[in-house]
């Protein structure tokens, strides 16, 4: 048996040095024309392709968008809650938010479906803003 084992490797090492890198070189020459010749046509094909199933589904997206949007705003109902205050500072004005949070509710039932807090910390700048203060009262209302 090791006659034909020897046999059969003496082949392959002749096929492997011989038949195999005719077959590698064919394969890049037609990956090169395939890719020199074919791709421009190709690309060109599919971009055309995009821009008319574009083109002439643009009005079905459009008219599924707008009916989902509609669904949506008539089914949910967005209220906001929590706190603003808001401050005069140096070269602007400050917002800062406690407990502030979006909730989404169905319009129907008024179920809650989800909520979302929404941190509020921004200095609005105003460089055009001074306050001058002369001759100001301050009065403090103590409620008991």
């Amino acid at each position: 048996m090791s006659d034909v084992n020897a046999f059969i490797d003496a082949i392959g090492q002749d096929v492997n040095a011989t038949v195999v890198p005719k077959i590698e070189k064919l394969a890049e020459e037609i990956s090169q024309t395939a890719f020199q010749q074919y791709g421009p046509r190709i690309s060109a094909f599919a971009g055309d392709l995009v821009k008319d199933v574009i083109q002439e589904q643009s009005g079905t997206i459009r008219d599924f968008v707008t009916g989902v949007i509609q669904d949506l705003a008539q089914r949910y109902r967005p209220e906001l809650a929590g706190e603003l205050q808001t401050r005069i500072v140096q070269g602007g004005i400050e917002v800062t938010g406690r407990g502030v949070r979006l909730d989404l509710k169905h319009r129907d039932t008024g179920a809650p479906i989800s909520s979302l807090d929404i941190p509020v910390a921004i200095t609005i700048k105003l460089d055009a803003l001074a306050v001058t203060l002369q001759n100001t009262t301050i009065a403090l209302d103590v409620i008991r």
